[in-house]
């Protein structure tokens, strides 16, 4: 398992938050997605051989959240 966190300036409440987190936990390969509103980041536990971080980056995305 490995852990990568995301800086999303576009996390601005908990419906977000529940959003990207159920969204990220339908992924094969995710352990485990949290966030935290107020530094604005998701942290997703993952494993490499089912996932990448560029795939996870690519799913939040297209939800429509921007990540930097």
């Amino acid at each position: 398992m490995e852990t990568t966190t995301f800086n999303v300036p576009t996390l601005s409440c908990s419906a977000c938050s529940r959003k990207i987190e159920e969204g990220v936990k339908e992924l094969k390969g995710i352990v485990n997605v949290s966030s935290d509103l107020k530094s604005q980041h998701i942290n997703v536990d993952y494993n490499p051989s089912d996932i990448t971080p560029q795939e996870i980056k690519k799913h939040i995305s297209a939800m429509g959240y921007e990540i930097i």
